[in-house]
């Protein structure tokens, strides 16, 4: 807060005593003009303007009814506004020159408001005093506002202008706005994302027939233990789901691709549909030693989990075969997998020999008759494998993953 130090100039005028002074929004003046030549002149009548508002300083706490306010903490004084020069005294009658105003003092530290009594006498004023009222016209040598500035309070004349006696209210604090309605879960985004675009890969590296190319170049690896995981592993990445691991997830897949048919022992989603819209979609069970068609697989382990659950993807037989063929396979299937599971994703070649991209049709080594160009890919695989060229016959053999839906319970 600032107290505004001002310095009034009384004017002297003889005989008579000239109207209101000018309002300038401050106290009505009430104050006593110093006495000229011919005694003590009364200021004027009693000076009509008001003194321009000081700016209205922070009121105390309004007290109890009929209380005054205990008193703030009483400000440093400002330093002394430079006095200012006195006016040349008028001969009488004639006003004399009004002084130069001196310069207000620096506003003293602002007291501790006090709490304002109910009466609207303020605690501590507040944190600048209104300018004074000018002074009334008086006596030939009114003198120029009383102690010059030095304690900054107003000249003589018009009273020192009141502290605003009432605070504005409080404004009322605006009611915390609802927060929105959270949206819905996207599943199939935080859940099913890191499965989502997968592809799993078979490529020819080395034609040995027309019809068959080696999957490997030097020594074939052995047979596993694990016999799902036996010969060249062309494709063995893992991904983990996100979701809670104690939520349960239906997590449905749209497999797309081109591959040759093995038989499993487990239980097959569907044996009628041809190329290139076979099904090849089983549940547990394991590969056939019998043949050495490759093997594609999802094998889903739970966090913290010893066991796991294995989905093949090419069981075509019944209505495909196990020989120099592939087929075309497009199809929807669903597996359940509590969140933060591991997905393992298997293209194994048992013998590291591999049918080509020759379509459904017999072929023998010296025949590749129809390799497959897939249509009606779904948008989102063809995006997220911007190196996969889906326009043209993948010299090998190929699975492309779709997330379409995740759901819980």
């Amino acid at each position: 807060m600032k107290r505004v130090l001002l310095v009034s100039m009384s004017l002297a005028l003889v005989g008579t005593y000239i109207g209101c002074a000018p309002s300038d929004n401050g106290g009505t003046g009430t104050g006593t003009g110093t006495a000229g030549t011919h005694g003590t002149g009364t200021a004027g009548t009693t000076g009509s303007g008001t003194g321009t508002a000081g700016t209205t300083g922070t009121p105390g706490t309004a007290g109890t009814t009929g209380t005054p306010g205990t008193a703030g903490t009483t400000g440093t004084p400002g330093t002394a506004g430079t006095t200012g020069t006195p006016g040349t005294a008028g001969t009488t009658g004639t006003p004399g020159t009004a002084g130069t105003t001196g310069t207000p003092g620096t506003a003293g530290t602002t007291g501790t408001p006090g709490t304002a009594g109910t009466t609207g006498t303020p605690g501590t004023a507040g944190s600048t005093a209104g300018t004074s009222g000018s002074a009334g016209r008086g006596g030939t040598t009114g003198t120029a506002g009383s102690t010059a500035g030095s304690t900054g309070s107003a000249g003589r004349g018009g009273t020192t202008g009141a502290a605003g006696s009432t605070a504005g209210s409080t404004g009322t604090a605006g009611t915390t706005g609802t927060a929105g309605t959270g949206g819905s879960t996207d599943l199939t985004t935080t859940v099913g994302g890191p499965l989502n675009g997968q592809m799993l890969l078979g490529p020819c590296l080395q034609d040995t027939q027309a019809s068959v190319c080696a999957t490997v170049k030097g020594t074939c690896p052995g047979q596993n233990a694990d016999f799902a995981l036996s010969g060249v592993l062309t494709t063995d990445h893992t991904v983990t789901l996100g979701g809670t691991a104690s939520t349960m997830y239906t997590i449905t897949l749209h497999v797309q691709g081109e591959v040759e048919s093995k038989q499993y022992g487990g239980m097959d989603a569907e044996s009628t549909l041809a190329s290139p819209k076979a099904n090849g979609w089983c549940v547990g069970g394991t590969p056939t030693s019998a043949d050495y068609y490759n093997v594609y697989l999802l094998r889903v382990t739970a966090m913290g989990a010893t066991t796991h659950t294995d989905y093949f993807m090419n069981s075509l037989q019944p209505p495909g075969v196990s020989n120099h063929t592939t087929y075309g396979i497009d199809y929807t299937a669903s597996f359940k997998a509590t969140g933060q599971s591991t997905i393992r994703l298997v293209a194994a070649d048992r013998n590291c020999s591999m049918i080509k991209n020759c379509g459904p049709t017999q072929n023998d080594g010296s025949v590749c008759s129809a390799p497959i160009i897939m249509s009606g890919l779904e948008a989102t695989a063809i995006s997220l494998n911007p190196s996969f060229n889906f326009n043209t016959a993948y010299n090998g053999q190929w699975i492309v993953l779709t997330v379409k839906s995740v759901t819980s319970p």
